[in-house]
């Protein structure tokens, strides 16, 4: 500290020494050997405005005057607020709740949004299971219906041409009986197929003999020159059979009939 000398302490050809004077203390009390912590109240006094020693050069770097605080412990270095440390703690207390019940809603929220995705993700898997489960249970349903469907419409189509045929039969049962003259074109029909093999003889059912005797039915078929003639046979029902040197003609109506009956049944089976 200089004294008022009336020298200018700025000036470094003026500067005069300090007297030296020698530390000094004073017991003021006495250890305790259990100390409590007490904080103690400080107050902040502002010191006048800095002046430089005039022993040393000005290199700047000064702390501003708004810094110039110390501030104890429990104490931050932010902007006095004037608020008292209970207070304070109080303040920073209810933002901690607060902070912990924005996370706590947050977490909710993030949980139920995420259960509801996941919710609804399962909804529609077992949605999707269920309806291939129903598509699978109706495809085998459809499958087995059709079959069923094939096959009774398969045997209602046998049923119905062994019908017909039996009817057709009856038809041509009938017809040979009422009409005996049906033998003429059958005979005229297997004589044609004999070509140039040498006819022997005509065989036909006994009735139908008896129709040609009496009606003289020689008469009227063309190629009969007499080297052959017709006989009667038991085993033939209707129609005719031819026996020429290359072999037999058979147009019995009931052995094509059976013929035909087979082939048409055999293509409906």
């Amino acid at each position: 500290m200089t004294v008022g000398t009336g020298l200018n302490p700025e000036r470094q050809a003026d500067y005069q020494e300090t007297p030296y004077e020698d530390a000094a203390w004073e017991i003021i009390d006495e250890v305790d050997e259990n100390p409590q912590f007490a904080p103690m109240e400080l107050e902040v006094l502002k010191n006048h405005e800095f002046q430089l020693d005039p022993m040393f050069e000005d290199y700047g770097g000064r702390t501003p005057e708004d810094q110039k605080r110390m501030f104890h412990a429990v104490q931050s270095q932010e902007e006095d607020t004037g608020e008292t440390v209970e207070e304070k703690l109080r303040r920073e207390i209810e933002e901690l709740k607060a902070s912990r019940e924005g996370a706590v809603k947050m977490a909710r929220k993030t949980a139920l949004e995420q259960g509801r995705r996941e919710g609804k993700e399962e909804a529609i898997q077992q949605r999707k299971q269920a309806e291939g489960m129903i598509n699978e249970a109706v495809e085998l349903l459809l499958k087995d219906m059709f079959n069923q469907l094939k096959q009774a419409v398969g045997e209602l189509e046998k049923r119905s041409v062994e019908f017909s045929l039996q009817v057709a039969r009856k038809i041509i049962g009938t017809a040979v009986e009422v009409n005996p003259e049906y033998v003429i074109p059958v005979i005229r029909e297997a004589l044609s197929h004999a070509g140039t093999a040498l006819i022997k003889k005509v065989r036909v059912s006994p009735e139908d003999y008896e129709f040609i005797e009496v009606l003289g039915v020689r008469k009227v078929i063309q190629g009969f020159d007499g080297t052959w003639d017709f006989e009667a046979d038991a085993t033939i029902t209707s129609g005719c059979v031819v026996d020429t040197t290359a072999g037999e003609i058979d147009f019995q109506l009931d052995e094509a009939w059976s013929r035909i009956a087979d082939q048409v049944v055999r293509v409906v089976r």
